[in-house]
């Protein structure tokens, strides 16, 4: 099998799973019981977040651990709008967020806020365009700093100044969830007073993620229940899946993973190259190159590559389930180019051999499947 689908979920570690299953079986203690088992639990929970908070360059009580990004994402949207709406009802976003944070915005529209998209322009997201629109009655911020379907990444760490400079309160989310373990990712330097990772992108766990909230910032919980997470996000902590995320993120090598699959795309690029009417929608992030054969749709040649090829690849954002792309749209692009979109995703495990079979299926299935133009 040639899995090249790692911006959808990756492979978890081994070692990360064993993590989980001992603490299910084992250490399977609640960690807020007051017995040795509970405090036993409680231990691995507390080395946890310290775990996800230096991965951050944050401290262990700035992190709210969640079901993962998409939560985490609503949580930050929705807890900093409830939070800051008697202060204004603007909010500036871009028109290429996760679906986690655009779907909550819709609703947030419905609602009788004043919700601002960003589009790409020249294949970036301007930061004049966000400067414009940043005023006193914005109260959210929210851009994520690497693109799921293209790749494209954004300065985030220059937003800061520009809320600063248009004196603005506005609190500032940044989705890291595509960057996380990838880039290198430190809150202060960022400035960020909200940011987003997930487990399952970094070879942990699917069902957990955590929410960096900057000391300081409010946010009104979208549930409510226990003492769990501070009260921002009450329940039964998911021990399993929390301490095999930690297992993973202490895994870490940013420098000299990115080396590795940046060689990587490098040759897939180059590989590529070679097949007439390939056109490329992404940028030169390693991790993630999006091309379009604008010729043969999307799901034909993914159910191909899978068929004949053992070749796992995506259209776009996996939440999307095959709907046309809103990010590509964002861009301005054809029907054609959109609907005949390929996502190919790296992590540091992909080998020549994965990006050999995925060209040489691509093109055999240029000359063999059927074309809408």
């Amino acid at each position: 099998m040639h899995y090249l689908d790692n911006s959808a979920t990756t492979c978890v570690y081994q070692d990360s799973a064993k993590v989980a299953y001992d603490i299910m079986t084992k250490n399977y203690g609640n960690p807020s019981s007051l017995h040795k088992m509970g405090y036993d639990a409680s231990l691995v929970l507390d080395n946890a977040r310290e775990v996800i908070a230096k991965s951050v360059g944050a401290e262990p009580k700035e992190i709210y651990f969640t079901s993962g990004g998409t939560e985490a994402n609503n949580l930050a949207v929705m807890g900093t709008v409830n939070a800051k709406k008697r202060n204004g009802n603007k909010i500036v976003t871009t028109a290429i967020e996760h679906p986690s944070v655009l779907e909550t915005m819709k609703v947030l529209e419905e609602r009788g806020f004043n919700v601002v998209y960003i589009k790409p322009e020249n294949g970036v997201i301007p930061l004049s365009a966000l400067e414009k629109e940043i005023d006193k009655d914005t109260i959210l911020v929210s851009v994520m700093t690497v693109n799921n379907e293209t790749g494209l990444v954004t300065p985030t760490e220059k937003i800061p100044s520009i809320i600063k400079k248009n004196n603005s309160k506005a609190v500032f989310h940044t989705d890291f969830v595509q960057g996380y373990g990838k880039l290198n990712c430190k809150v202060k330097k960022i400035g960020c007073d909200l940011l987003t990772v997930s487990s399952h992108k970094v070879h942990g766990p699917k069902g957990v993620g955590a929410l960096y909230v900057k000391k300081g910032t409010r946010l009104v919980p979208n549930t409510y229940g226990g003492m769990q997470e501070n009260k921002v996000r009450p329940g039964t902590e998911a021990l399993p899946l929390i301490g095999a995320f930690a297992n993973a993120v202490e895994k870490f090598n940013v420098h000299k993973n990115y080396e590795k699959v940046k060689e990587l795309h490098s040759y897939c690029m180059e590989q590529l190259g070679d097949i007439d009417g390939l056109t490329v929608n992404s940028t030169d992030f390693p991790y993630v190159i999006n091309v379009s054969t604008n010729c043969v749709m999307s799901q034909t040649m993914l159910t191909y590559l899978a068929d004949k090829y053992d070749v796992c690849i995506s259209s776009g954002s996996a939440c999307h389930k095959g709907e046309l792309s809103h990010v590509l749209s964002a861009y301005g692009y054809s029907a054609d180019r959109i609907n005949s979109a390929l996502r190919i995703s790296f992590c540091e495990s992909n080998t020549k051999e994965d990006v050999d079979a995925l060209v040489m299926g691509i093109k055999n299935g240029l000359k063999e499947l059927v074309k809408f133009k």
